[in-house]
């Protein structure tokens, strides 16, 4: 017989500590401890995304006047008012 079976028979033959039967009790706690914070995280996801829907219409509605107009805007000519050239000039 080897020096690691004897010893494997002198650990099963002690008594089983009486704090392992409180670990599976705090496990399982810990899950539901963890279930509750996570179904608490989806329920605040969907209530800011609702918070935020609800406050865009509500703003979006009470918007008066025209709405604005974008213009067109073409990179490439001459006249670019963010082309560096303009935008280094010294305007008076």
């Amino acid at each position: 017989m080897s020096e690691l079976d004897s010893s494997l028979r002198q650990l099963a033959s002690l008594p089983v500590p009486a704090g392992l039967d409180l670990i599976d009790d705090m496990i399982i706690a810990g899950f539901a401890a963890q279930r509750r914070e996570a179904s608490f995280g989806k329920r605040a996801t969907v209530l800011a995304g609702a918070f935020a829907l609800m406050l865009g219409l509500a703003t979006g509605g009470l918007v008066t006047g025209p709405p604005a107009h974008a213009q067109a805007f073409a990179p490439f000519v001459s006249d670019n008012p963010l082309a560096p050239s303009n935008l280094l000039d010294v305007h008076p």
